[in-house]
């Protein structure tokens, strides 16, 4: 109770699903044998006796109605052995007899014997001894051949019929020095006279046996009935043996998946020993003398044997209690076993004692009764399997019990071969239940594997792209840095190389160089390093925008003003250059938006001047900007300037915001660092805005440039510094 104590919920509840079952179980067992016991049984039928004392059986129609069981009827002649010549009509002797004699499994000896008035002094008939059966029947006339069999006669006797001897049981005789036993299943015809007369006498002897004579009612019918009862018998024994073998074939394929293979061996030997006892019956094999009965008591024991075995390899080893006596329990059972069976070989008839039946059975109950409890201490330790176990062990006590079961059946389908079959199938069906849910377990995880491997090979796959995508935007990158590292010196080496140029043409002069040519290179000498300066500005800015830190100083900044004083001033610049520009604004909106004033500042100069920059001398460039509603709510300033200029080839407008990366037809002839564009998208992705050019190589550019706009708490304020001032 400890162990069961110190168990879960959950084990709990197992344990009590496992006793739950096994009670159904053998209720369900035990209503199949007594079903089976009781459908199997020789129940005589009554019939009138005539004035001669025969069995009237006149009116009885066998075709139809099948065989009968001669049960009643009988006339029994204790102590004397008698022969049909006995009672021939010549002979008036009256012998001392039981008249309307009832056929029981107590033989002779059974209590329900009614004596006849010429019985009162006679001798009584002790176990051993000899005894006579004798049955007139009287059957319609004109029958033709019918059969008798005797399942049991005990243990040697002479079968009569209509004077004839017709067989003969070991050797039947009153002198027990000349007496010879014999077990077998016999059957007879009978061929009644011209008036369905027969006239049956049964000798019998017994010095074996504690029960003597005829202890199972005969079956009488047609030839093709009684023949049907040993064919049906005998058709069980083989569907027996072919579900044992199968199940031994099956389990050996099984039992490769066990990582105890003992278990297996010591049921295999459990089935074969069970066929064998089957197959040592009288019924399947008559063999002269105790053969039959010794076989079959071997084949007993081994199964007591052997089955301790098995229940003792289904569990670990552990150190519990049946752990601390190690194999002494299996020592001592088999020591038991030998000695019973050499009692029982060297000394055959102690198997027919009462006492020897009685031994046996305490052997059997005590064995069962240990493996029962070995199974039930273990179960709550071990309650996966303790279902099959319990079940197993319940079953083997049943089964093994049956074996020592004597009953008159009409069929020879013992109640220990439907134990075997129950067992085939039960043992058939767990398995099959055990590796179907396996297999559905072992389906489930192929399937949820086959799931997890085809989101890790997506994963992969993602990643594999991820990789080669920033892999390539490695060696863009790359090259973009070696393409920079040759922009930047190139254009760094070009001012230096100029201001070399100056300085060493200052000082290496022969000449006394003019005041006027001297400031000509001092400000070729300026203007080189303030495009130096510029560009390093430009490294500079574009480095800080790109980083993640990089702060904006936003304000509200009204774009149209911004863009008023660009027009103003670079329309000054252009004036007399035959470039022309325009200016499209609202008259009542100064599309404000929150930003950092110097570097929209930078944003807007940077794409006018390229405009200019390349565009020809009749060029034009319209400037304009206006209020828009924004896709995903609240409204945006939309800033766009146009030129007609040299445009920008296709293949080229997804890379000129890269950096340093100037278009073919951009280079000839213009200066530039390539950081430009560079600097205004970072600029425009700060602000969360957007930029995109839409180009036609020799026809114009135009470029967009969408950012928030400002609430209009902010706009109005705006506009009220703009009237105050």
């Amino acid at each position: 109770m400890t162990e069961i104590d110190n168990l879960g919920i959950k084990d709990k509840r197992n344990v009590l699903r496992i006793f739950v079952r096994t009670i159904v179980f053998l209720i369900l067992l035990l209503v199949v044998f007594v079903i089976v016991f009781m459908t199997n049984q020789r129940h005589g039928e009554l019939f009138r006796l005539d004035k001669s004392g025969a069995l009237d059986l006149s009116d009885y129609n066998f075709e139809e109605r099948g065989r009968v069981y001669l049960q009643h009827g009988w006339d029994f002649y204790p102590n004397q052995l008698l022969r049909p010549s006995d009672f021939s009509e010549h002979d008036e002797t009256v012998y001392p007899s039981y008249t309307n004699f009832s056929i029981s499994p107590a033989g002779w000896a059974s209590s329900n014997l009614k004596p006849s008035s010429n019985l009162m002094d006679s001798r009584y008939i002790g176990d051993n001894g000899v005894g006579t059966y004798r049955l007139r029947m009287k059957v319609p006339k004109g029958t033709d051949l019918l059969s008798m069999d005797f399942p049991e006669i005990n243990y040697a006797a002479e079968i009569y019929v209509n004077g004839t001897l017709v067989k003969e049981i070991g050797k039947a005789t009153d002198n027990p020095a000349d007496y010879r036993h014999q077990e077998t299943y016999s059957r007879v015809n009978l061929q009644p006279d011209e008036l369905g007369n027969i006239d049956i006498v049964v000798s019998c002897a017994n010095f074996t046996s504690a029960i003597g004579g005829i202890t199972v009612a005969p079956a009488l019918g047609t030839p093709d009935q009684v023949e049907s009862i040993s064919t049906i018998s005998k058709m069980w024994i083989c569907v027996v043996i072919t579900l044992s073998l199968l199940i031994i074939i099956a389990g050996f394929f099984v039992a490769a998946t066990f990582r105890n293979k003992q278990k297996y061996f010591y049921f295999t030997l459990i089935i074969i020993c069970s066929l064998l006892y089957e197959i040592s019956d009288k019924f399947i094999v008559a063999l002269p003398g105790s053969w039959n009965k010794l076989l079959q008591v071997t084949f007993y024991f081994l199964l007591m044997f052997i089955t301790s075995l098995y229940f003792a390899s289904i569990y670990p080893r552990e150190f519990d209690f049946f752990g601390r006596i190690r194999n002494w329990d299996i020592i001592i059972i088999f020591v038991a076993m030998i000695s019973f069976l050499s009692a029982y070989w060297i000394a055959p008839h102690l198997l027919y004692r009462t006492s020897t039946l009685v031994a046996n059975s305490l052997f059997a109950a005590g064995i069962n009764f240990y493996n029962f409890f070995r199974v039930l201490y273990k179960t709550p330790r071990h309650p996966k399997e303790g279902t099959f176990h319990l079940i197993s062990s319940v079953l083997a006590s049943i089964i093994f019990s049956t074996l020592l079961i004597r009953s008159p059946q009409v069929y020879f389908i013992s109640l220990h071969s439907i134990g075997v079959v129950v067992l085939v199938f039960g043992t058939a069906m767990y398995f099959t239940i055990r590796y179907v849910r396996n297999f559905e377990k072992i389906s489930m995880f192929t399937q949820e594997l086959e799931v997890a491997v085809q989101e890790k090979t997506g994963s992969i796959t993602k990643v594999n792209a991820e990789l080669v995508n920033a892999n390539q935007m490695l060696i863009k990158n790359e090259e973009a840095r070696k393409k920079m590292m040759s922009n930047v010196s190139h254009d760094l080496r070009t001012p230096i190389t100029a201001i070399r140029g100056y300085i060493e043409l200052i000082m290496n002069s022969k000449n006394k160089i003019s005041q006027e040519n001297l400031e000509t290179y001092l400000r070729s000498m300026h203007t080189r390093s303030v495009q130096m300066e510029q560009l390093i500005d430009d490294l500079v800015q574009l480095t800080r925008l790109e980083s993640d830190n990089a702060k904006l100083d936003k304000q509200p900044i009204s774009l149209k003003d911004m863009i008023e004083s660009l027009f103003e001033l670079y329309v000054m610049e252009t004036e007399g250059s035959g470039k022309q520009l325009t200016l499209d604004l609202p008259d009542n909106d100064s599309l404000t938006i929150m930003g950092d004033p110097n570097r929209m500042l930078r944003v807007i100069e940077n794409i006018i001047v390229n405009a200019l920059r390349y565009t020809e001398e009749d060029g034009i460039v319209e400037v304009s900007a206006y209020r828009e509603s924004a896709l995903l709510g609240g409204e945006s300033i939309h800033f766009t300037v146009r030129d007609n200029g040299i445009g920008i080839p296709t293949a080229e407008q997804l890379y000129i915001f890269d950096r340093f990366y100037r278009a073919a037809n951009a280079a000839v002839n213009k200066s530039g660092s390539g950081l430009g564009l560079s600097i205004v998208k970072s600029i425009v992705d700060k602000h969360n805005g957007k930029i995109w050019v839409e180009s036609v190589e020799k026809k114009g550019t135009r470029f967009h440039v969408i950012i928030p706009a400002a609430n209009r708490n902010n706009n109005n304020k705006s506009s009220a510094e703009e009237s105050n001032e």
